[in-house]
């Protein structure tokens, strides 16, 4: 018997693992959850469905749906820019991520900041700012790579 209880608790927490809950609230709740990643999936709300997922995040790109296919890619990070589909000319250069905050284009000006992304507090704020009011979404779990916030600014259409 507690053997059965030992891989039933060690099942639960891998799948848990590498889950990231989304609110637009500071108490996160079950049902007040707007999305979740989980594992590179983009999911609404609370869904754990793979078939669900609005965008997939798996090697630095982001592709649409429950998709990992090269005709799917839409956005690719190299190096802290957002580009579109997989090419790197700057052209293509859509927003660029240094340090938690979420440029428009190639700049890392302060006027250009549209967002600031706080993976210690699990916040994001709007703008350069880090005041509590300016707050947009909160998260709770595992702190979210670069990638995997573009697909959820895109799939919130915050971007």
């Amino acid at each position: 018997m507690k053997l059965i209880i030992a891989v039933f608790t060690i099942f639960l927490s891998s799948i848990a693992l590498g889950q990231t809950y989304v609110s637009n609230e500071e108490h996160i709740y079950y049902t007040n959850i707007l999305y979740n990643i989980n594992r590179g999936y983009v999911l609404p709300g609370h869904s754990d469905m793979w078939s669900d997922a609005l965008y997939t995040v798996q090697n630095n790109k982001i592709f649409k749906g429950f998709s990992t296919s090269t005709f799917d890619v839409l956005y690719q990070v190299e190096d802290g820019k957002l580009y579109i589909g997989e090419s790197t000319f700057s052209s293509d250069l859509l927003f660029t991520i240094k340090n938690g905050r979420v440029y428009r284009g190639d700049s890392t000006m302060m006027m250009d900041c549209l967002y600031n992304y706080d993976p210690a507090k699990g916040v994001l704020y709007k703008g350069d700012s880090t005041f509590r009011l300016d707050a947009v979404l909160f998260f709770q779990g595992e702190p979210l790579k670069n990638a995997e916030l573009f697909a959820l600014l895109f799939a919130m259409n915050m971007l």
